[in-house]
């Protein structure tokens, strides 16, 4: 029986198909790792361990989920996509289940090893898939959507953690959370792995890293990286010490959290969309995303109070939405698809630079009082001659001047 032609107009393109696949991978990946992460402090504090040493395990859990997207990628690019897919998802679901039964330090810190590991792994092989995908829409769009459900999951997920937490019993939230991985991790392998797209595989991954590394065009596109994590890094670093300590109290850091995740989700895609309606190119938005980060520390140079302080905030996360896609578009538009893997590998060193530099300032201006005027006067200029900076190279990292773009790695002419 031939199907009747509404039927066959209800039926989702492959590439929809393959894209709401990634989605739900994604948000299974985001939830495990950021589900936890709300009693994760308290849990193993209560566990007698040290305020070092519980300092220590948290470093470790994020260090490895930014250091293994670079000194993973070269193995990732030798295992089938479905295979390496399902084998992050148990990696994580076991090593929070090593966390929830393991009383000593040594074995927290495999756990949370393996989790951030697996969470970085994973968060790269998606980002590569999504690339290869060929919708009728803008990458960024596709990369907006994929954040939109990484603020769901990562709010959810810590909703019901703190529930567990309560109601049944501290170690509860890393068992379900390890049994959820690990089952949803053999439901992806049997049910979407088929819908993956095929990846392109390199023959030499250190070459083709260090080709692209000579690129000046990439190059800048990794400092433009660093610089953006910077500032997105004061969001939960600079902001949460303010409000918890010298303005309000500890009851409502919670907060920044909701309204950085409640921005992300209702605002992402009204706002690319206008992006790309106004035919504002990628760096385009990095230069408007500098100015927004410029107004930020020029407004808390001369104000620190609970309005300015939010709006720092609303406005740091619109830098999240704006920046964070045309980075990943900039980074992968001009570079052959067998080289993506390597490359948003390695771009996770800027990330995780720029992270450590922002949490790190973050706090000390958190610390100081409010005695920041200077600081956050300087910080302004700094993005403000970003901006300028950009304008200047725009031509280049969008590739203008004849260069053969790559598309999903098949050479095409820019028109």
């Amino acid at each position: 029986m031939m199907n009747s032609p509404r039927a066959t107009m209800l039926q989702p393109k492959p590439a929809q198909r393959m894209f709401w696949n990634v989605f739900a991978q994604n948000f299974l990946n985001n939830y495990g790792y950021f589900a936890p992460l709300s009693v994760l402090g308290v849990y193993l504090l209560d566990r007698s361990l040290s305020a070092a040493q519980v300092g220590t395990l948290l470093l470790l859990l994020s260090a490895s989920g930014r250091a293994s997207r670079a000194l993973f990628a070269p193995l990732l690019d030798r295992i089938p996509t479905r295979c390496a897919l399902t084998t992050t998802y148990l990696v994580m679901g076991a090593g929070y289940i090593i966390v929830a039964e393991s009383a000593a330090f040594v074995g927290t810190a495999l756990g949370l090893f393996m989790v951030g590991t697996a969470y970085g792994s994973c968060s790269l092989l998606l980002r590569v898939i999504t690339v290869r995908l060929r919708e009728d829409q803008s990458l960024r769009l596709m990369l907006v959507k994929l954040a939109v459900g990484t603020n769901i999951a990562a709010t959810l997920g810590p909703l019901l953690s703190s529930l567990l937490y309560v109601q049944m019993a501290p170690n509860a939230p890393f068992l379900v959370t390890g049994l959820v991985m690990v089952s949803g991790g053999l439901v992806c392998h049997a049910f979407l792995g088929n819908e993956l797209p095929v990846l392109d595989r390199g023959g030499n991954w250190w070459k083709s890293l260090l080709h692209s590394a000579t690129r000046s065009d990439l190059r800048l596109v990794f400092v433009a990286t660093a610089f953006t994590w910077f500032a997105l890094a004061q969001i939960f670093s600079f902001a949460p010490i303010v409000l918890g300590r010298l303005l309000a109290g500890p009851e409502i850091v919670w907060t920044i959290a909701g309204l950085n995740a409640a921005l992300v989700v209702g605002a992402s895609m009204p706002l690319m969309k206008t992006l790309e309606r106004a035919h504002v190119d990628d760096v385009g938005s990095l230069i408007l995303s500098a100015v927004l980060v410029l107004a930020c520390f020029a407004l808390l140079s001369g104000f620190v109070n609970l309005f300015t302080l939010y709006l720092a905030v609303a406005l740091l996360t619109v830098v999240e939405i704006v920046a964070l896609p045309s980075l990943s578009v900039l980074l992968v538009q001009n570079t052959p698809g067998r080289d993506h893997l390597a490359l948003l590998g390695i771009n996770a060193i800027g990330m995780g630079l720029g992270e450590a530099l922002g949490n790190f300032v973050g706090v000390v201006l958190g610390s100081a009082e409010l005695h920041n005027t200077f600081a956050f006067a300087g910080i302004a200029a700094l993005y403000g001659l970003g901006a300028m900076w950009l304008y200047r190279f725009r031509s280049k990292m969008l590739d203008i001047g004849g260069r053969k773009a790559t598309q999903d790695g098949i050479d095409v002419e820019r028109s």
